[in-house]
């Protein structure tokens, strides 16, 4: 189920920065820090095929990169969703503007704090007066240039020390038009020089903290109903429960558990270092597979290293993927030769889906497989969903694929969502699974063509999947 070259890279363009941030390991971990050569990050995009999303930032500062606009420019090239997370007030003005005129699909300003004394002490550079002066400069430009990208919104690191900013930085995010605000509670990975013990208890957070950072987040949705608020870590959640049904879980994988996939999925997301070392994910940041100094990214993607990796994954023969917060887990059961959205996500989604707890429909990639039992020597296969059309040629088109041969397709030339409910016959399977590959032609990205905050990337709505 792995994809031919990864689809999901976040590329640390840096691992310089100027900043002193009291939760940031990178000083610790890198030192002065260094920047990716330029000849081995355009190599790399030139080796990728169709990317989904490229994040351009991991410990560094992006916006210091000598190169950074013609990094952003070849990313961008890629079709591939592309970001760019910053703290954004050491950024010259004529910086900020280019970055406004490119194609970059999501500028995220790290911001912490609305107390100026604050800021100083959490940061240790820059000020807040700087930032909020290059944020008017991103609003006003795209109200003069009538761009809606880069889609602004905020990354929030949520520290006892700071919760009662949470509000005051809501409030600004509405005020200067942030379509979204991300909680990242503070995690414990790696020593800094700074007390994080009323936080983290054995890198997990106290029960003391998660009560409070709740009840800030409670408040903060009353205070500004209409404003996304998204908490990005599952060990929030006080009583969680392994079932069949895929889901966040933060405790260890009990014996018997699967991970199914994880916010970096080894199967199609992968991390490039400054220093050019490829890794797995953030928590496994330390293990080099591969280094693109060296060897080619697909090369490295293939290797026995990363195959071996993501046999142990599955399983949570890895320790580190077994106590990780971010990991989708699920207690197995027998396959079944019917997949219904309605029933919850299935773990038969193997790869290419995303995942929404209590959707009527499973929405896909423009590229996604799934799985089913064969119990009988079934003859038809029935799919039902929601295929959405192109909004610049107003076609689209649905393949399916069943072991590795196509058996039919389904078209949309209107210029509205389809929906279908189709039944096709099939060869007699060999085996007791009949693996299903779907590819659209186009994919649908909501916060393109209206006023949704929506920025994913979709292929089609299933609603129901089976062998008949």
């Amino acid at each position: 189920m792995v994809t031919p070259v990864p689809k999901i890279l976040w590329i640390e363009l840096t691992s310089k920065c100027p900043f002193k941030c009291i939760f940031c390991t990178r000083e610790v971990r890198w030192g002065a820090g260094r920047n990716l050569d330029f000849d081995v990050y355009r190599s790399l995009i030139r080796q990728l095929d169709e990317p989904e999303f490229i994040g351009l930032n991991y410990s560094g500062e992006s916006i210091h990169y000598p190169r950074l606009m013609e990094a952003i420019r070849l990313a961008c090239a890629t079709g591939a969703y592309t970001e760019l997370v910053t703290a954004l007030s050491s950024a010259p003005a004529r910086l900020v503007q280019q970055i406004v005129e490119s194609d970059l699909d999501r500028l995220a300003v790290s911001i912490h704090t609305l107390d100026e004394k604050q800021y100083q002490d959490i940061y240790g550079f820059g000020s807040l007066r700087a930032l909020k002066a290059r944020i008017d400069d991103v609003v006003r430009l795209k109200i003069r240039l009538k761009k809606t990208t880069p889609k602004l919104d905020f990354c929030f690191v949520a520290m006892s020390q700071n919760l009662d900013q949470l509000l005051p930085a809501s409030r600004y995010a509405i005020e200067v038009g942030a379509a979204e605000i991300f909680i990242h509670p503070i995690i414990g990975r790696h020593p800094v020089p700074y007390d994080f013990s009323r936080e983290l208890e054995s890198n997990k957070l106290t029960t003391e903290f998660k009560n409070s950072l709740g009840q800030a987040v409670a408040e903060t949705r009353i205070a500004c109903p209409r404003l996304p608020i998204t908490v990005l870590n599952s060990d929030l959640d006080i009583h969680p429960v392994l079932s069949e049904i895929p889901h966040y879980y933060a405790p260890s994988l009990p014996t018997g558990g699967r991970i199914h996939t994880c916010d970096q999925s080894p199967f199609e997301s992968v991390h490039v270092l400054a220093n050019g070392d490829v890794v797995v994910c953030e928590v496994h940041d330390e293990i080099a597979l591969g280094n693109l100094h060296s060897d080619g990214i697909r090369e490295i993607w293939h290797s026995n290293s990363y195959r071996q990796f993501r046999q142990r994954y599955v399983t949570g023969a890895n320790s580190a993927c077994r106590d990780c917060v971010w990991k989708i887990a699920y207690r197995p059961e027998p396959w079944k030769s019917r997949i219904r959205a309605r029933e919850g996500f299935s773990p038969q989604l193997t790869r290419g889906w995303w995942s929404e707890p209590g959707a009527v429909a499973i929405w896909s990639k423009k590229r996604s497989v799934a799985e089913l039992r064969v119990n009988s020597p079934a003859q038809r296969l029935r799919i039902s969903g929601i295929l959405p059309h192109d909004p610049a040629t107003h076609s689209n088109e649905l393949v399916i694929s069943a072991n590795g041969n196509v058996i039919s397709s389904i078209a949309n030339p209107t210029w509205r969502f389809l929906q279908f409910d189709r039944t096709f016959p099939l060869r007699r399977s060999a085996g007791d699974r009949l693996v299903l590959n779907f590819a659209t032609s186009h994919a649908f990205r909501p916060s393109a063509h209206s006023n949704s905050a929506d920025c994913r990337d979709l292929g089609f709505a299933l609603e129901r999947l089976e062998l008949r």
